[in-house]
């Protein structure tokens, strides 16, 4: 693997005219890749290599415009930005556009933000089905942005902050960041936000999740509970995690169900269906109740996406 293009260099072919170079220089500014992070700069250099006609850049703006990032969210910007980039050749643009516009020409965000009707199963748990919430279209969008990025899955740890790899969860999941998230990805968040109730600042890193046969995530709490120092900072800092949303991305699998055993109630469903659920009851503590597992497949992956929803707006 090439060594990165060090940031010097990269400004001096921006400055000489290279618009790749200006883009790239942008993005790792934005990020803090290679180079101490200036995100404002990182993104003049997107804007002023987008208005020279680079497709890539466009492309990155739509993504900052979809969720707000430095700026307002506004999807008619993101959506702007998405269209130049599909007419500077940008191909991804261009199917996005397509799974966006629904088969037609224009694309109705009204439509793309609100949920199907929610079915109740469990009144006491504030669980809810939402049948056909997300397009196979779109459920095939999600998998294959972030497949690439799958890592074993963790769990939180109860002695000091961070992750670590548990026997009770066998499963893998990726992040869906700055590489892999979309346009397409923040409307079905906006969809999700509409159906919870709850505003998309107050959703975690949306995750994709992945089960193979034998592969399982044991009886669990998503809810955050405050038994040692650094699950109490965590509360503190960053809010209880209220609610979990899993959109349902294939079904082509056996066994697998999200299963709640306290309640005595299991779901499996179908591509596109979705499952809310959630975490502390109307006091804000959590509900033991909504202890649950995600039980192994016996036949065929399944794939999930797992959106984590806090009483705080994320930072």
């Amino acid at each position: 693997m090439s060594s990165p293009v060090p940031p010097v260099v990269l400004r001096s072919r921006a400055l000489a005219g290279d618009l790749d170079a200006l883009a790239q220089l942008g993005r790792r500014l934005l990020l803090g890749e290679g180079v101490a992070a200036a995100p404002q700069e990182g993104l003049a250099c997107l804007r002023s290599a987008a208005a020279r006609g680079h497709a890539e850049a466009e492309s990155q703006l739509a993504l900052l415009a979809a969720f707000g990032v430095l700026q307002a969210r506004s999807i008619p910007a993101a959506l702007a930005h998405l269209r130049r980039a599909a007419a500077l050749g940008r191909e991804q643009a261009r199917r996005e556009l397509a799974l966006l516009s629904r088969g037609g020409i224009d694309v109705n965000v009204a439509a793309l933000t609100t949920p199907p009707a929610a079915r109740p199963v469990v009144e006491s748990a504030r669980i809810r089905v939402f049948e056909r919430f997300a397009t196979a279209e779109e459920c095939a969008w999600l998998i294959d942005s972030a497949r690439a990025s799958l890592r074993r899955a963790q769990v939180y740890r109860r002695d000091e902050e961070g992750y670590t790899e548990a026997d009770s969860r066998t499963n893998r999941e990726a992040d869906f960041v700055f590489d892999n998230a979309s346009v397409v990805l923040s409307l079905v968040r906006e969809r999700i936000a509409a159906a919870a109730g709850i505003a998309a600042d107050h959703f975690e890193i949306a995750k994709l999740l992945h089960y193979e046969p034998g592969q399982q995530f044991a009886p669990h709490g998503d809810f955050q509970e405050t038994t040692s120092p650094a699950l109490a900072r965590e509360v503190e800092r960053r809010g209880q995690r209220i609610a979990t949303f899993l959109v349902y991305l294939n079904d082509d699998y056996d066994g697998g169900e999200t299963d709640f055993p306290r309640l005595g109630f299991r779901y499996k469903g179908a591509r596109g269906d979705a499952l809310l659920f959630f975490n502390v009851d109307a006091a804000g503590r959590p509900d033991y109740d909504t202890v649950h597992a995600g039980l192994p497949t016996t036949r065929g992956e399944k794939w999930l996406l797992s959106q984590w929803m806090r009483s705080k707006p994320v930072g």
